[in-house]
């Protein structure tokens, strides 16, 4: 019942973000023309999640919509999530399974979670996969065999093959598994091999693809996102911000829940069952900081919701209900305090939360403005009228027309043209080489203008939209009419995009294609075209 409450929670939230379309577009590039590209012929690696993509490609190939296939991969890796969520709390409080209903209830009213449940990024599948492998490293430091550290060691694989952050789990899956006592040293070597084998066969499997591929040892996103000054004390702000968000009385809960349930090892009956419990935390514990330290490290996020702290939203909130029900209750579980309790946390947490949400899915909001974040409200708006700009132009293009933009998503996926990314994501010259603009995650390279005029795209889209539903006046500019480019305005209809109402975008066209779009009444060209 609590992961269905958290499905339908996540489908108020009506929210399929814009980024989550290059993951799509790559997807329909493989499962219809055998290439894992942006471009068709232009071998880039510009996604971050190989096995959100493949899974995308595998439905693509059976004949299903994309966008319908990413939102159940979605809900169905929030079930997961559950299930994993169950398995941790298993290893940190066998005594009383029917706590864990607490940390799943928190975690079906947390607004990030139902957020990005039905995103369609690879964000669900990243927080299974991270929750999932933490409880099966537990459970080989507790049952020191060959075939825990096996189901360990796919885990992890498939979480690094999620996201490159699932890495650092190797690591510390490493040590925990191969930490022995003299009784179980001559099976060290097998839980080693059990534990390394999928590993090296699918992390290594795919680094040797990505090598020969694309002829790169990291994806074009790292060099992008890596670029630029000032990304610490952004992503500090950001983690304070959240914090703030989240509230800091739950925060530092987590904190020192950890911590405290490391100092009660004493209270866990058996030797076996309190290697898990001490595995568990200090696994947990170091993932968290290395994975905080991280977000820091690339700037935090431009996007709403906290996409890259969800990963640990399962064993937060497992961590803080144990160490609560410990601290309060201790053995002698006193049935009224503990419910009165509980329903007071409940409703604390979801205060934080229901907060948290309304000012997120605003269109604008002035604490996020400040960050230079942008609220799901708007996210969710402009990833709509980016759809409706490209079934547009879908509807007119021509042999030879192609695109640039920054806005890689929705836009080239439902045009079908090939697209320059402006901010290099999906281009590995400008990721590179491209002028660095600033700090904001994602977008801090831009493409040099001497680049771009070379590449000759028919629509440029570095114009803004005007103001819905009235038209605009068109800008123009000496540079851009000086290198052969004119501007235009569109009118895109509420069916395209599923908005509200109808709205209007200007951009920059070729002059020699702009002639055969004057006709169209839903286009308004420069008057040099008259």
């Amino acid at each position: 019942m609590i992961a269905l409450f958290a499905l339908w929670h996540a489908k108020r939230y009506d929210f399929f973000c814009d980024d989550a379309f290059i993951a799509l577009r790559y997807a329909k590039n493989l499962s219809e023309h055998g290439e894992l590209v942006y471009n068709l012929g232009q071998r880039v690696e510009g996604f971050t999640s190989p096995l959100w993509v493949l899974l995308l490609s595998v439905a693509g190939r059976a004949g299903l919509p994309l966008v319908a296939a990413a939102r159940f991969l979605g809900g169905a890796a929030a079930l997961l999530t559950f299930w994993a969520l169950m398995l941790f709390w298993d290893e940190l409080e066998p005594e009383a399974p029917w706590l864990a209903l607490v940390p799943a209830a928190a975690l079906a009213i947390s607004a990030p979670f139902a957020a990005w449940t039905f995103g369609g990024l690879e964000t669900p599948l990243f927080v299974a996969s991270f929750t999932l492998t933490l409880a099966l490293l537990a459970r080989g430091a507790r049952k020191r065999d060959v075939r825990s550290s096996l189901c360990a060691g796919i885990a992890v694989a498939f979480c690094t093959l999620c996201r490159p952050e699932g890495a650092t789990l190797i690591a510390i899956g490493s040590v925990a598994i191969g930490v022995s006592s003299p009784r179980s040293w001559s099976s060290l070597g097998p839980r080693l091999l059990a534990w390394a084998a999928p590993i090296g066969l699918l992390v290594g499997g795919y680094e040797l693809f990505r090598l020969t591929y694309y002829g790169s040892p990291l994806p074009n996103t790292f060099y992008v996102k890596t670029s630029g000054d000032g990304l610490w004390p952004r992503g500090l702000s950001y983690l304070g911000f959240a914090g703030s968000e989240f509230g800091w009385l739950p925060v530092g809960a987590y904190l020192l829940s950890f911590a405290y349930l490391l100092l009660r090892l004493d209270r866990v009956a058996t030797e076996p069952s309190r290697r898990s419990h001490r595995a568990l935390i200090l696994c947990a514990s170091v993932a968290s900081l290395v994975h905080l330290l991280y977000v820091a490290r690339v700037g935090g996020d431009f996007l709403d919701l906290y996409r890259f702290l969800t990963p640990l939203l399962p064993t937060a909130l497992c961590g803080t209900t144990c160490a609560g029900a410990r601290f309060f209750f201790g053995r002698e579980r006193h049935a009224g305090f503990a419910v009165v309790g509980i329903a007071a946390y409940l409703f604390g947490y979801g205060s934080h939360q229901r907060a948290m949400a309304e000012h997120a899915m605003q269109v604008a909001e002035s604490s996020r403005a400040a960050l230079h974040l942008e609220p799901l409200g708007w996210t969710r708006l402009y990833a709509r009228r980016w759809q409706g700009i490209g079934r547009w132009l879908n509807r007119v293009r021509v042999e030879g027309d192609s695109t640039a933009v920054g806005a890689a998503g929705a836009l080239p996926f439902y045009s079908e043209l090939p697209n320059l990314d402006l901010f290099g994501l999906n281009d590995r010259e400008i990721a590179q080489n491209g002028r660095i603009i600033g700090n904001r995650p994602g977008h801090q390279r831009f493409a040099t203008m001497d680049y771009l005029l070379a590449r000759k795209p028919t629509f440029v889209f570095m114009n803004p939209e005007s103001t819905p539903p009235t038209s605009g006046r068109l800008r123009y500019e000496r540079y851009w009419t000086s290198h052969g480019y004119l501007p235009i305005e569109i009118r895109v209809g509420r069916e395209a995009c599923g908005c509200d109402e109808p709205f209007y975008h200007q951009f920059l066209v070729r002059r020699e294609r702009a002639d055969s779009l004057r006709e169209r009444a839903d286009v308004v060209l420069g008057s040099a075209l008259r």
